[in-house]
C-alpha cells in the first residue's frame, strides 16, 4: 500500500486517482494528520465542564426552562462523548496509544457503549460505507425516502433505536457489522463482563444526580436523551451525510456518498461540536484530526476537487421532502 492509499483509507479508487491527478500534496496531508495533546486535553476538559454543568444547573436553578435546556445541553454533551470516542477510534485524540484508548473508553462509558464495540463498528462504517456491510446502516440507507426517515425517527423515541445500537456496540459481531448468533449465552456472558465499566460509570453518574438535583433527574435528563434525542439526531445526521441528493451526480462508486455541511450555531452547538460537519474531508482522510478538518476541505478547493456540501442538517431534510412532493428528488 503506498501512502497515498494509507492516508485515504476507506476512500474510494476514483477519488485517490483525482488526488494523484490533482495538486495536493501527501506531506501537507501528513502534516495535518499531526494529533496535538494539547487540543485533546482542552476538548476533553470542556467537555467534562459542560457535563457537570447539567446536574448542577437542574439543583442550582429548578425551573422548567432550565430543565429543557439541561436536556439540550445533554444531547451536546453526548455528541462531544461521543467525537472523542470518535477521535480515540482513528488514533487521533492523544500521540499516545495506551492514552489514546483510555480516554477513548472513559468518553464512551457515559453515553453507555465501550471503546471497542464502537471502534470496531465504525472501521467498518468507513470501510464498507453505505453497503449491506455497513454497521450503520441502522441509521441511514442511502435511497432512504423521507417517509420511510419519520418510521425510523418513531423508532427512535421509543427506545428501539438506542437498544438495536446498544446490542451493536456490546455484543460481538460477525465480519461485516452482523451482531453474531453464536453461542449467545457465551456472547451476552462476555459482554456483561465487558460492559462493567460502563455500569460503573453509570452508577456515578447516577451518584452525581442524587447528590446535586436528585436521582429521577438521572432519568431525565441523561437516561431520556441519551435512548430517545439523541438516536434521533444521529439519524439526521446519518442521513445528511450519507444519503443521496437531487443536486449531486451518482457516484462513479455506486453508494459511496459522503457530505459536509455547513452547521447554523444550533446546529453546531447540539449535532457537531468538534468539526465532524467536515465529513467528506474525514471520510476521504480518517487519520486527520477534527481541529484540521477545516484545512483539509481549503487543501482540496485549491486542488480544484468539488466538495459536495450542504446548508443546514435540519434544512437539507426540509429541502429533500420538497424535492419529494415536486417528484425530483432522484436516486442512482
Amino acid at each position: 500500500m503506498d501512502e497515498l492509499s494509507e492516508l485515504t483509507a476507506g476512500a474510494p479508487t476514483s477519488f485517490r486517482e483525482t488526488l494523484r491527478r490533482g495538486r495536493v500534496s501527501v506531506s501537507a496531508v501528513r502534516e495535518l494528520c499531526e494529533v496535538k495533546d494539547a487540543r485533546g486535553v482542552i476538548d476533553l476538559s470542556t467537555t467534562l465542564l459542560t457535563v457537570l454543568a447539567v446536574p448542577v444547573l437542574a439543583w442550582l436553578l429548578p425551573h422548567p426552562v432550565t430543565y429543557m435546556a439541561c436536556f439540550l445541553l445533554a444531547i451536546h454533551n453526548f455528541n462531544c462523548l461521543a467525537q472523542l470516542v470518535h477521535e480515540s477510534d482513528h488514533g487521533s485524540l492523544f500521540r499516545a496509544s495506551r492514552l489514546n484508548t483510555l480516554v477513548g473508553n472513559l468518553c464512551a462509558y457515559p453515553v453507555g457503549y465501550h471503546r471497542y464495540g464502537h471502534r470496531e463498528a465504525h472501521l467498518d462504517h468507513h470501510t464498507y460505507l453505505n453497503t449491506e456491510r455497513d454497521p450503520d446502516r441502522i441509521w441511514n440507507r442511502p435511497d432512504q425516502t423521507t417517509r420511510d426517515l419519520f418510521g425510523a425517527f418513531l423508532r427512535d423515541l421509543f427506545l428501539a433505536s438506542a437498544i438495536h445500537r446498544f446490542l451493536q456496540y456490546a455484543l460481538p459481531r460477525e465480519r461485516g457489522g452482523a451482531v453474531s448468533t453464536r453461542r449467545p449465552l457465551t456472547a451476552f456472558g462476555a459482554a456483561a463482563v465487558t460492559l462493567l465499566p460502563v455500569f460503573v460509570m453509570q452508577a456515578l453518574i447516577f451518584g452525581l444526580f442524587a447528590f446535586t438535583a436528585g436521582p429521577w433527574f438521572y432519568l431525565w435528563l441523561h437516561v431520556l436523551p441519551a435512548m430517545t434525542l439523541y438516536p434521533a439526531q444521529i439519524r439526521l445526521r446519518s442521513t445528511v451525510e450519507h444519503s443521496f441528493a437531487e443536486d449531486w451526480p451518482p457516484s462513479p462508486d455506486g453508494v459511496w456518498v459522503s457530505r459536509t455541511t455547513r452547521p447554523n450555531l444550533l446546529e453546531w452547538f447540539l449535532f457537531a461540536p468538534f468539526g465532524q460537519y467536515y465529513h467528506y474531508e474525514h471520510h476521504i482522510f480518517p487519520a486527520v484530526p477534527h481541529y484540521n478538518l477545516g484545512r483539509v476541505h481549503r487543501l482540496l478547493l485549491e486542488a480544484g476537487i468539488r466538495v459536495p456540501v450542504t446548508t443546514s442538517y435540519v434544512g437539507f431534510l426540509v429541502r429533500k421532502i420538497r424535492a419529494e412532493r415536486r417528484g425530483v428528488w432522484t436516486t442512482p
